[in-house]
């Protein structure tokens, strides 16, 4: 493969907050960041993390949004285009040219001074379409395969807006993080159930039974 590399463009921390009519504790609103922050075992220094099933962890640790895929937001939904914008969706890390396509489950990188490795994609939960208004969000991510991916953390360290990614190494047989969500999705038509994905190097064990 070429080797592809980037820079941190948006490092985004959540504070606790509350969303919907029940007023559910929430991190996914995240605002920039220009400090640097500690990599640890579970997350970033600083960052809220509320509902561990499906948040934080150590196989959650960070959230990469590509913000390519903003621009794909706004040509669908375009009486929301003002709201698509680099950390709306929850994320931590934010860059250009790192894409769900092209980056693969697996694949490590350092980031700063730390190294991660991509270990599942996100799964949208409700409290993004919840954000924006819309019940249709959540789905979109999905079908589109724009959903983003998680590190695990393999070596802590410290990051900050405008440091490197260096991409540093990829698993033998791996496949991309958009080449899952077309595994689930037509699992999902099939009504496979727990029908296991198949085993691919690199995938956390939450996502073998999705």
């Amino acid at each position: 493969m070429d080797v592809y590399n980037a820079q941190i463009e948006g490092l985004f921390i959540g504070q606790l907050a509350t969303i919907g009519p029940d007023k559910t504790a929430t991190g996914i609103y995240k605002t920039l960041s220009q400090q640097r922050h500690e990599v640890t075992e579970i997350g970033l220094s600083g960052d809220i993390q509320v509902d561990k099933r499906v948040h934080g962890g150590s196989e959650k640790a960070i959230y990469h949004y590509p913000a390519d895929h903003y621009a794909i937001f706004k040509q669908a939904l375009p009486h929301l285009s003002d709201s698509f914008e680099p950390g709306s969706i929850g994320e931590n890390i934010s860059t250009h040219g790192l894409l769900d396509t092209e980056v693969h489950i697996g694949d490590t990188f350092r980031l700063g001074s730390a190294v991660v490795q991509v270990s599942q994609p996100r799964r949208p939960c409700w409290k993004i379409n919840q954000k924006y208004g819309n019940a249709h969000i959540a789905p979109f991510i999905m079908s589109e395969a724009i959903s983003g991916w998680y590190y695990r953390v393999l070596e802590t360290g410290q990051l900050k807006v405008g440091d490197s990614i260096e991409f540093l190494e990829r698993l033998d047989d791996s496949v991309s993080v958009a080449q899952i969500w077309q595994v689930f999705m037509d699992r999902l038509e099939r009504k496979a159930g727990r029908e296991p994905i198949p085993k691919i190097p690199g995938l956390s064990d939450e996502w073998r039974f999705e």
